[in-house]
């Protein structure tokens, strides 16, 4: 009798980099509109830099970004970002097609 059956979600069940895209996308637009002072554009290129650094999963990733360009963590701008990733990330986690729940 088969008790467990273990896969990996991301890219196997579901678009984890579509999902990534979009939530991070949707945390640069929550920073910038709880303060953060630069373009959309610049945000994605540091927060890419980091990921491909650090890796793809790194989880302070928006703490290293705000260290980069304040010197310190803005614990306003974090928040906004992060509420808004998880957000996005639940909105986006959708299974591939044919995909049975």
């Amino acid at each position: 009798m088969i008790k467990a059956v273990i896969f990996d979600l991301d890219n196997t069940l579901v678009d984890f980099m579509t999902m990534k895209k979009q939530a991070i996308e949707s945390a640069i637009n929550a920073m910038i509109d709880a303060g953060l002072k630069i373009s959309p554009e610049e945000a994605k290129q540091r927060i890419d830099r980091i990921y491909r650094e650090k890796g793809i999963e790194y989880q302070q990733v928006f703490d290293d970004f705000l260290k980069e360009i304040y010197g310190k963590v803005d614990y306003k701008i974090l928040s906004a970002g992060v509420v808004a990733y998880r957000r996005a990330r639940e909105a986006a986690l959708v299974p591939y097609p044919h995909v049975y729940m």
